[in-house]
């Protein structure tokens, strides 16, 4: 069993040496257009919400990303071709809920839904209706959001949420490095985004490893995804915070934070790899969770220096692995209902032809 872990360890570590995270480095790089559309002492309390809420231990990085445009504007067509508004990779429309919209306004919105950018609307100054009923059709392509009082601390996560949801993918990383308002919820996708990928690929490697010949090869292949990805994931949080991006010095100083994450889940994978067949469930669950754990141990470094241990690392564990079997269940549900349909199908393709 020793001798396993410590070779667990060195395939681990001997991934880690060999990616390659140029791409990911020059995606955080990048300088993201956001547009903020209204009237301008919205525009000043909202920018400073996103620009001062959030984590400050390596302070924003890049170009500010947010400029503003006034609303209602001038007619788009007589917008020259460079205007920033067209550069924009999102627009984030701010409304004065307690404001009606005057038909100037309105119009503005109608021609702005043209632009089909990723659009936010924020109203701000109004409680959310119990029954909003459909949307106004100048609204209908944005994602609404409704902040009745911008001093409110949930308004940031809500907006910065919205933004990272419909900022396009490529730009995520470097709008949170930018925005700290944007960073708890970039990590908090990501972190969902690669413990499904995880759990996913060990749902599809499951039963392969479930045959005695091909379980050796097929657990170390495993291994091998779980690492790159976790590995990448770690990075990717790193340079959302505003760490600096040199990979091997990043990894170095994860050790002893996400040591204990690691510990844990190759300690569970051990015990849930000897159980054949209805393993499957767990085996799943745990690559969520040991995931999900080790991104938010990384996360918690990055952005504000904590090492969780003893009492609140073992909460985190649970938690994890709770969520790890909801989703594993959900998982392997929709796997099985798949194979249903799939041989309720064949039978009747192989009888019509």
């Amino acid at each position: 069993m020793e001798r396993s872990n410590w070779n667990h360890f060195g395939l681990t570590f001997s991934t880690i040496r060999e990616l390659d995270v140029t791409a990911i480095r020059e995606e955080s790089e990048r300088t993201p257009q956001i547009a903020v559309v209204g009237p301008r002492l919205l525009f000043n309390r909202v920018v400073e919400l996103l620009r001062s809420t959030g984590s400050r231990r390596f302070g924003p990085l890049g170009p500010d990303p947010l400029f503003h445009q006034p609303l209602p504007l001038l007619e788009l067509d007589l917008l020259a071709d460079d205007d920033p508004l067209y550069q924009a990779d999102l627009l984030l429309i701010l409304v004065d809920g307690q404001q009606p919209l005057d038909e100037e306004t309105t119009a503005t919105l109608r021609r702005m839904a043209r632009l089909a950018l990723p659009t936010v609307i924020a109203i701000c100054g109004v409680a959310a209706p119990g029954n909003p009923g459909p949307l106004r059709p100048e609204f209908a392509h944005a994602r609404v959001v409704i902040l009745p009082s911008l001093s409110e601390p949930t308004s940031s996560s809500v907006l910065a949420e919205a933004l990272v949801e419909r900022m396009p993918e490529a730009l995520r990383l470097a709008a949170a490095r930018a925005v700290l308002a944007m960073r708890p919820a970039y990590a908090n996708e990501l972190i969902a985004s690669v413990a499904f990928v995880n759990a996913s690929y060990s749902l599809a490697s499951a039963i392969p490893e479930q045959v005695p010949l091909l379980a050796v090869p097929f657990a170390a292949a495993d291994m091998l995804v779980l690492t790159k990805n976790q590995a990448l994931m770690v990075y990717r949080l790193a340079l959302a915070h505003g760490a600096a991006p040199d990979f091997q010095s990043r990894m170095t100083e994860l050790v002893p934070v996400i040591g204990a994450g690691l510990v844990w889940r190759q300690l569970a994978r051990t015990l849930v790899g000897i159980i054949p067949f209805w393993g499957i469930l767990p085996k799943v669950a745990v690559a969520y969770a040991g995931t999900y754990t080790t991104g938010m141990l990384a996360w918690r470094w990055f952005a504000d220096g904590e090492v969780v241990d003893g009492e609140r690392l073992k909460e985190l564990a649970d938690e994890s692995m709770r969520l790890g079997r909801e989703r594993a269940a959900a998982m392997l549900e929709a796997a099985q209902s798949r194979s249903r349909e799939k041989r309720s199908w064949w039978p009747w393709r192989r009888d019509s032809g």
